[in-house]
Order: structure tokens, then sequence, then C-alpha cells
């Protein structure tokens, strides 16, 4: 909540550094403003260290946001009336009829009346905090009842975990003191985990003494220190007089100098915990190790940067199903005497849990206590709730994690409620939404863009959210959310009026009796026209997939006064009238249209002097040139283009006049509007659709062109060039951004003259490179091989046209993925002894001439192969006693999908 008055303080602090009339008339007002915010911000911090808040403190917090997000709008609008306020002072006909003069005014009077509202506001909720006793919050203390992982010592699925564990420990090759990190989410069975390691027979005679610490958030180091001296020691527990804190850490370590030693740290949440404690752990290279169960990665590598953390997995649905079955029946039972007629609704009672064993445990709890019958299970999957009296335990272990969370990490995750069940998550649009929003403060560091996907990092570290796919940079492509953990921050976010969530029919006409900050529409759509909510900052509608839903057009979106953020997901927006869909929204940061199709002028007179995003992600446009009108739209504020997916649209943007733009991606562009690019200085990812099909001569020419632009681009990390012909590249040697550019994505036949690139045309740190329809004729690897730091390749469509590859010895050192897709003419690959020494991931995908596979046990780091539509020959050869299986049985996981028919 601090975080939120901060970016607010930094808008006021913003406006009264303009020397112009307009802040003149309102200083004293705006700066009283800024006063009364600061002590409130100093309230808020001693608020946010403390947790045991009543019902009428959160209502209080919940006032305060309101009056944040107000003053934040006041503050936005009356920057665009400055600006318009110029611009209409400056013309000579509005001057004439003295309009510019007389509207502001009347726009004067309101804003002062509306300052002195805030101002009084303000003034009453700093006096509240003594009748609501505030500042009397009592510190967080543990929770005695709310256990914080499964304790349970026969938890299903956990013998591999836990035999990887103990070899690890016994490992006598690594002999310095190691600290193992067991990380994940609350729930996951760390403890438990620890507890079967720690109890193993296997480790007998391992250890000379053991000791077992459960920490607690609000822990003292020398009780820490004191309770495992006891531990190894217990006579030292008698002793008279005690032992003096000053002691105490040399008596530990005295008495652990020459021993072999096992210690657990269970439950760590302090970053610093470790720094504290490995003082009085001797490290005599013996062997000795330290176990600690943690949800936080920062917590892991503070503690051991040198060691991987261990994360248990979560259960299969077969280990899900023998957990609950134990616990409602309380004893072991085998699959075959699964009672059948309860076998149906167990399995859906256990996609409720997502392989969690605290929650499979807590449901096996309760359905301990009720009749083993169809009807009683059946109505407790229909009624379940994770948060009644039943389900409390899983509830309280789960909400620790966001409570230790800095408020404008408590806003980030909460964000995560507007998104429906089982939904792809963007890491990069939902990063541009929490900008848009105000959650992200510029740190000092880098851009806000790095703060913000620091803060999505954050987010895993602590096993609120979970990596679905990484990018090529290692960075978070799509994340997913627990259904445990998404059903918290729903209940969170309602609670604290943060977002409300439609997902009925029936809901979304109350939407404007509602008044909500943030609303998300999920896969309803109104029945009354006419519905708008003035209140709202935040609308997010999702449609049917693929049905391109049009029941959203019946809502008016010139009533939504204050978004900051519109997103619209597989809507038809061709039956949205003007009447409807604004033309200007100045607090609009956020554009979302996604699967949506779109009249071509819906842009019309776009008058959004803030925006900073618009995302046309597989988008259409309803009209025959497939061409947005932008041709007047200038946004100075705009800073990420993505037409991501939908090369038909083509959108004319002023791009000389867009000089803050760091993101375009995937947005066609006709070759004479290129140059305009040149002033898009502060690029950091650039990727473009030339429509023009250009020939071999055009193409050599059309490159000066480009290179032109890209010696401006400095920062560009990111660089994609994609057309139906001739392909304008011909290296970024001569770039400045050469050593900096990590992807490079080519789409088009090469120069005539370039029968295989150079590895000099190739920026020297290229992390991924992607080829199509380069008909490249001779063997490209022995050019490609050479690229020092390459981890992905991708190969694809017709990007060879030749027929033998050959991967020599040392070649691609440090590739960990290999994809051939569409090579259609390969039928021989030959990979030489050491090559590819780190690959770990390979796709061959429609190569229907590749009959034979290469000698893939050479490969001995190969996890995982996917083999798509091969030829009938290679097909028969991958099959159980074919030619090829021996070349593929050291490989974990291999994937074969239907071949190619004769």
């Amino acid at each position: 909540m601090a975080e939120a008055v901060t970016s607010v303080l930094i808008k006021l602090a913003d406006i009264l550094r303009e020397k112009v009339q307009e802040v003149k008339d309102v200083r004293g007002q705006i700066e009283q403003v800024q006063n009364e915010l600061r002590l409130i911000q100093a309230l808020l911090r001693d608020i946010d260290s403390k947790c045991n808040r009543n019902n009428v403190v959160t209502e209080w917090l919940n006032q305060v946001r309101d009056i944040a997000n107000r003053i934040a709008t006041v503050i936005d609008t009356f920057r665009v009336k400055i600006e318009e306020n110029r611009a209409e002072s400056s013309n000579w006909l509005v001057r004439q009829f003295k309009t510019a003069k007389r509207n502001y005014k009347t726009y004067k009077r309101g804003l002062h009346d509306e300052l002195e509202d805030i101002i009084e506001q303000l003034d009453w909720l700093y006096r509240r905090r003594t009748d609501l006793r505030i500042e009397d919050l009592g510190d967080d203390v543990d929770d005695p009842e709310a256990c914080d992982d499964v304790d349970d010592p026969e938890v299903v699925g956990l013998e591999d975990d836990q035999g990887k564990i103990i070899e690890q420990l016994k490992d006598s090759t690594i002999s310095r003191r190691t600290v193992l990190s067991i990380l994940g989410t609350g729930g996951l069975g760390k403890t438990t985990l620890a507890q079967k390691v720690y109890n193993s027979h296997k480790l007998e005679g391992q250890f000379d003494c053991r000791a077992w610490q459960s920490i607690s958030q609000t822990y003292n180091v020398n009780d820490l220190l004191r309770e495992i001296l006891y531990s190894v020691k217990p006579h030292m527990k008698n002793k008279n007089p005690p032992i003096t804190n000053r002691d105490l850490p040399v008596k530990l370590k005295n008495f652990l100098r020459g021993k072999r030693y096992l210690i657990i740290l269970d439950d760590v949440w302090d970053i610093d915990l470790w720094g504290k404690l490995k003082m009085a752990l001797p490290d005599l290279y013996n062997v000795s190790r330290v176990i600690i169960t943690t949800r936080s990665l920062d917590v892991a590598k503070a503690a051991d940067c040198n060691t991987k953390p261990y994360v248990p997995r979560y259960l299969t649905d077969a280990e899900s199903l023998a957990l609950l079955f134990r616990n409602a029946f309380q004893q072991h039972v085998q699959p075959e005497n699964y009672p059948a007629h309860l076998l149906d609704v167990a399995k859906r009672l256990i996609k409720k849990c997502g392989g969690l064993p605290l929650a499979l445990i807590v449901l096996g709890g309760i359905l301990a206590r009720r009749d083993p019958n169809y009807t009683a299970w059946n109505m407790l999957d229909e009624t379940i709730d994770w948060h009644d009296k039943d389900g409390i335990q899983c509830s309280q272990v789960l909400a620790r994690s966001y409570e230790d969370l800095p408020r404008y990490l408590k806003d980030c995750f909460l964000y995560f409620a507007c998104f429906p069940e089982d939904y792809k998550i963007s890491g990069w649009r939902v990063t541009r939404m929490w900008m848009a929003e105000g959650f992200v403060l510029k740190d000092g560091t880098g851009t806000i863009e790095d703060r913000a996907e620091k803060c999505l990092e954050e987010l895993l570290q602590r096993c609120l959210i979970q990596v679905t796919k990484k990018s090529w940079n290692g960075y978070c492509k799509y994340c997913s959310v627990h259904d445990l953990l998404r059903d918290l921050a729903i209940r969170k976010a309602k609670d604290e009026k943060f977002f409300t969530v439609f997902s009925k029919e029936e809901d979304v006409n109350n939407l404007a009796a509602s008044k909500p900050c943030r609303a998300a529409l999920q896969f309803c759509t109104p029945k009354e026209n006419d519905i708008y909510s003035e209140n709202t900052h935040s609308l997010l509608c999702f449609g049917r997939i693929s049905s391109h839903d049009s029941g959203f057009g019946l809502l008016n979106y010139i009533g939504f006064g204050l978004l900051r953020v519109l997103t619209m997901e597989s809507i038809d927006m061709t039956t949205f009238t003007r009447r409807q869909w604004s033309k200007g929204l100045i607090h609009l940061r956020y554009l979302g249209l996604r699967e949506c199709k779109i009249p071509h002028d819906i842009f019309k007179q776009f008058s959004f002097p803030n925006l900073e995003t618009i995302d046309l992600n597989e988008s259409e446009v309803d009209s025959d040139e497939k061409t947005l009108d932008l041709c007047d739209v200038v946004i100075p504020t705009l800073r990420h283009v993505s037409g991501s997916g939908c090369y038909e649209i083509h959108l004319p943007l002023k791009w000389n006049k867009h000089t803050n733009l760091q993101t375009i991606m995937d947005v066609d562009i006709h070759i004479e509007s290129v140059v305009e690019l040149g002033f898009c200085i502060n690029l950091r990812t650039f990727g473009i659709f030339i429509v023009d099909d250009l020939d071999n001569e055009r193409a050599i020419k059309e490159w000066q062109n480009l290179k032109s632009v890209l010696k401006n681009t400095v920062q560009l990390v990111y660089l994609s060039i994609k057309t139906t012909g001739f392909l304008p590249f011909g290296g970024t040697k001569e770039l400045p951004c050469h050593e900096k550019i990590q992807k490079l994505v080519l789409w088009g036949e090469w120069e005539r003259n370039i029968c295989v690139p150079s590895v000099e045309m190739f920026p020297r740190n290229l992390t991924k490179l992607k080829l199509a329809f380069s008909k490249l004729q001779e063997d490209p690897m022995p050019i490609l091989e050479r690229l020092q730091s390459l981890r992905i390749l991708c190969l694809c469509y017709n990007s060879y046209v030749g027929t033998e590859l050959i991967c020599s010895t040392g070649g691609f050192p440090n590739l960990e993925k290999l994809e051939l897709r569409w090579v259609h003419n390969l039928h021989y690959w030959d990979i030489k002894e050491g090559a590819m020494p780190i690959l770990g991931h390979l796709q061959i995908n429609y190569c229907k001439k590749l009959h034979v596979l290469p000698e893939l046990q050479k490969v001995r780091t190969l996890q995982e192969l996917t083999v798509s539509r091969p030829s009938l020959e290679l097909w028969e050869g991958m099959q159980m006693q074919g030619k090829d299986v021996h070349k593929i049985k050291h490989i974990p996981c291999v994937r074969i999908r239907e071949y190619y028919p004769q």
C-alpha cells in the first residue's frame, strides 16, 4: 500500500516541477495534498510490517487505496488539460472567440473544488488512525495451528526425491560443507521430504551427529544456536551455569570441529539467516551437510550459490489418488482395491488439488469424516471451499507466502486473479499491465521494464507462480498459477477490493452498481445495453476462445473514463458503434486487443495521450486492405507495439514521431517507411515484416537503408526481419549493436551471391538463431557450429534445401536445443563424436526424406527427443526392435507423432 502512495507522490512532485501558469494557480493545494499523503505514507509503512489487521482496518486501507487512485487520476487529467489549454491558446481562431480561456476557467473551478475535497478526506483518514488503534497493531506472530508443510511421513511420490537427495548427501567427491536447499511452494512436501531423508536408514553411520531445527519467521539467532548445540550435545542442556549468548557460537563450533554433521534448517524465510549461523558451523572438508527447506530461491542462493536447489515435483494423478484414498480410509489402499463407485468422483476431486500433497491430505481428512458413498463425496466435489473451517489449514499455509510479500509484490500477485483458470499468461503482457497500473516504480538502475521483470522473477523465486515456458534469454515467457494459489489471489483481491471477477452472465449487469476498481469479465457478456462503470481503472474482457464473442459490444466504453488498462480477447469488435467506443481515454496506458476482429477505423481520430503499450497479438482487421487507419495518430508516450502473429495487419504509425519506442514486434511495414524507424533510437526489440516482395537486387539496396536505421539502435538485443521475397540482410558486423544482439530471426531467401552465410555476419553473442525460407543450398552447419554462444538453433521451412547435414567434433559447444522443421530434402545427417556436447532437446519435425536417425547415442546429454511426421521408414526404425532403437534408448523422454503416408 505504501508503494501505491509513493507512486502518487512521484506524480505530485513531477507536476510541481512544471513551470507553467496552470500549476501556479493550484500549487498551494497540490503541496497540501503532498504533505497529507506523506503522513499517511509513513503510517502505511508501519502497517505493512504488521499482520493482525481486523476488518475495520482493512476497510481503512481500501479507502486509502481509493483516494490514491483518485489523486493519480486528477493529476493525469490535469496534465492533459494543460496540454489542451496550450494547444487551444496557440490557435488564432480559438483565441478570437476566447473559448480557450473560458474552457480552462471552468475546468480550474472544478479542479479547485476537487482538490479541497481530497485534502479534507486525507485529513479525515489520517485522524481516524487513533480511533481505529492502527498504531497499536501487534507484530506478526506465528500461528501454532498453521503448520507450514505436509506433516505426513508416508506421503506417496517422494521415494525418488528421497533417493536423489541421499545420494547427493553421501557424494564423497564433494568434501566441502554443502548447503542443499529443498525449494517449493507451501504444502509441496518440503518438510516431509527432509524428514524422510533425516530419518533414513541409508544415512546410518554417515554422520557423527545430527540436528533438526524449525525456523519461525520471527526467530532469535541465539535461541537457534542453543537448540542446535543441545541437539548435537544433549548434556549441555543441564549445564550450570548456562552457556552465555556470547559463548554459544564458539562452543558449538568447537564441538563440531572434526565431526561430520548433518543439520536441517526447516522453513527458512530470511535471506540473512545463513550468514548469521554459518560461522558456528565449521567447514573442515569432511563431507558435512546442511539442508534448508524454503519457499524462496533468494534464500537458497544466499546459503550456497554453487549447489542447485532441489525442487520436489507435484504428484501425478496416480500418486494423488493413492494419497487421497489412504487419508480418506486411514489405511493403505492398493489401486486394484479402489472403490469403483468412488473412483470417478475421486478423480474429479484430485484435479482441484493440482498434485499438491497438503491439499490432498486436507481433502482426505475431510472425506474420512464423511460416509464413503458417492452422494457424500460428490457433494464435497461441488461445494469444497479451501477457505472454510475444513480447508483452513491449507489456506493458512498458502496465505503465509502472500503475507510475506512486500506491498508492491502483493499487488503484482493479486493481478493474477484477473486471468481465467488454466490461462496461458504471458510474462511480457502481465509486466506491461503492472507498469500501466503504477505498481512498478523505477529503482534508479535500468528501465522500468527491467524493474517489472525483476518483480516477475521474484514471484517465481518465491514459488507463487511457475514458469511454463522460458524465452530465448531465460526470462519467463509464459507462466501459470497453481489452482489453490489462484483461489487465494481471488479471495484476497475480493477482500481488499482490488479486483472483481465476473464469471456469470447475471453478474455482469451489476458491474456499474458494484463500482469495481478493476474488473475482469471472463467468458461472460452483458445482456443489457449501455453498461459502464466510471470508477473502474482496469477492464479485462475475455471472450469465448476462437469464437470472436460479439456480446461485449453492449458495453459503453465511453463511460469507462478512468481506464488505465483495457484488454480484449477473442472479441468481435466490428459490432462496436461510435457511441460505445471512446475516441479518447486520457488515462489509458495499456491497450490489448488479442485474437480480435478489429474494424479498420477503430482508432480514427485516436486521442489516448498517455498510452504506453499496444498489443495486437493474433488479431485481424475486418477490411480488404488489412490496414488500420492511423494516419493522423501520434502517441509520444508509446513504448511497446506488438503485432505478433498478425502478419496481415498493417500499422502505418508515424514512426519518426515515436522516439520512446522500445518494442516493435512483428509489425507489417512497407519498405519506403523503413527509414522513419531511424528515429526510434531506444529500440531493444525490433521485428518487422516487410510486405513488399523484394527481388534480389532490391533486397541488397534496401539492406543499406535498414543498416542506417540499425546504426542508431545501440541497445538492440532482438532483431527479426521477415519477408516473402529476398531477404534484406547482409550481417550485423558493421553495426554498433553487433555485440548486444542475442536473438536473430531471418525469414526470406538469401541473396544469390550468398550460398552459405559467413560466421562474421552473425552477432558474436548470439543466443538464439531462427532461419526460415532461406533456401540455402550448401550445408550451413560448418558455419553455424562456430557460433560460440548459440544455445538455440531453429532451421525451419526450407531454410536449407540440400540433402546432407554434418555436425563436426567440437561444434556447437553451448547448443542446448536444436529444431529441424520442414527441411524437406534432408536425407542424411551425420553427428561426429564430441559434437553438441550439452544438447538437451532435439526436435525433428516434418523431415519426410530423413529415413535414418543420426548417431544420437553420441549425444549423451539428450533429455528429450520429439519426432513429428517422420517418414514411414524412420517411424518403423524407432519402434521396438527397430534399427534406430539403440540410438535413442539413453534418452529419458522420446515422443514420436504419426508418420508420413507413402
